[in-house]
């Protein structure tokens, strides 16, 4: 019999889970970040200091949205409100205002544009790697512009007028740009611009292949696997002497 009681104490011993040992605070890294339908402000011990609410919502006749996101070193992020306001039934849009804003380290609002809009493809605000330098899609009635700007909101280089404008980038370096745009029953045309320079180089779709392209932060502009332009140096192709013709 004591032998059976033995036996049950050491199972039920057994069964018995370890205590848990204590939990330390969650950290995360210091800067801005993304996280799902919030951007977020770690301060320099890792904890949250700041939080924005990306949200789409409506009331009535008022549609409001806020979108956004943070530059790759999470020195800055960006919110761009547009607030929609409609005719009763929603059939007619009645005002349309929008405001971008650059916040930088400590959640301070570093420059303010109303200009701001969504390109057909992308993103309006992107950042360099560094977050010094700014490009951005702007919307004036029926033409847009792209603009380049510092930290603190100074104009590096303002183009355009474009009658569309579908994408824009920045290279993480920062000194390169490209703003891909068109008009109505033309093929779009991609638009290269050196920061530092002010040099331009316009590279029409048909010349590009499957109409696509990119540069680097060695100023090269490269289509699948050619090189069909470069800001730094002569590049010697076929198909680069008819894109700079």
């Amino acid at each position: 019999m004591k032998s059976l009681i033995l036996v049950l104490t050491l199972a039920a011993s057994a069964a018995e889970p370890p205590p848990l040992p204590d939990m330390a605070v969650g950290h995360s890294t210091p800067g801005w970040s993304k996280q799902g339908k919030s951007l977020v402000l770690y301060d320099a011990d890792g904890n949250l200091s700041f939080e924005i609410g990306l949200l789409r919502e409506e009331n009535g006749p008022v549609t409001r949205e806020v979108t956004g996101g943070a530059s790759p070193d999470g020195k800055a992020a960006w919110t761009l409100e547009r607030k929609l306001t409609w005719n009763a039934s929603r059939s007619r849009l009645l005002d349309s205002r929008r405001v971008l804003k650059i916040h930088g380290s400590t959640a301070q609002t570093l420059w303010s544009d109303e200009s701001v809009d969504w390109p057909e493809k992308g993103e309006p605000v992107v950042f360099s790697d560094d977050s010094q330098t700014i490009l951005t899609a702007c919307h004036f009635g029926e033409s847009w512009s792209v603009e380049a700007r510092d930290w603190s909101g100074g104009t590096k280089l303002k183009t355009g007028p474009y009658p569309r404008l579908v994408s824009i980038a920045l290279t993480g370096g920062g000194r390169y740009a490209v703003a891909r745009w068109g008009v109505p029953d033309k093929s779009d045309t991609h638009s290269f611009f050196d920061l530092w320079t002010k040099n331009r180089k316009d590279i029409e779709t048909s010349e590009l292949t499957l109409g696509l392209a990119r540069i680097g932060d060695d100023g090269v502009v490269r289509s699948g696997r050619r090189d069909v332009y470069s800001f730094t140096k002569v590049v010697i192709s076929t198909a680069t002497e008819g894109a700079q013709k």
